[in-house]
């Protein structure tokens, strides 16, 4: 529950108060709440502990019982069985939801993007990561391009960039 000095967040498309993000992003707090709605079927704002379990299911996490209990007596130390929103935003924040977005995604294209050639080859790569502190040498940066060029070409367009990293989340 929310202190004296606690102010409530509000996020446009979430009719539900919350005074804490948990560090959540709004397009992450709108993901959650279309989970959290479809159990919401009173609309007071609350849901059971095991509707919290489908909702997470319909985000993509499947907990193992043993993981599941452990977070759900966390975040309900209590044991009531109900979870408003913010007890919700707490138990998702149990979870590693560190998602890339597509904006994000393009501004980082753009930074190894030098030339704006709509590519990246080894050269532009290795200019970036000695900048940002990684001492790379060139036949390093060329490896690190052959890997992620899925079509022989000698650098890495904006699909090749996206399929590489999406893999790896």
């Amino acid at each position: 529950m929310p202190g004296q000095g606690d102010i409530w967040v509000k996020v446009e498309g979430i009719p539900y108060e919350f005074y804490d993000r948990c560090g959540f992003r709004d397009s992450e707090l709108r993901d959650f709440c279309w989970a959290f709605q479809l159990y919401d079927t009173l609309e007071d704002g609350i849901i059971t502990s095991t509707q919290a379990k489908f909702a997470l299911e319909w985000l993509g996490e499947e907990p193992k019982d043993k993981e599941w209990l452990a977070i759900i007596n966390e975040v309900d130390s209590h044991a009531k069985g109900l979870l408003d929103f913010q007890r919700f935003l707490r138990l998702m924040s149990k979870f590693d939801r560190s998602m890339v977005t597509e904006d994000e995604l393009v501004n980082a294209f753009k930074i190894f993007d030098k030339d704006k050639s709509g590519t990246i080859d080894a050269i532009e790569l290795q200019d970036v990561l000695n900048k940002l502190g990684f001492e790379v040498t060139a036949l390093e940066a060329n490896t690190m391009i052959s890997e992620a060029d899925e079509d022989d070409s000698g650098d890495v367009g904006y699909r090749e960039f996206i399929s590489k990293i999406i893999q790896n989340q």
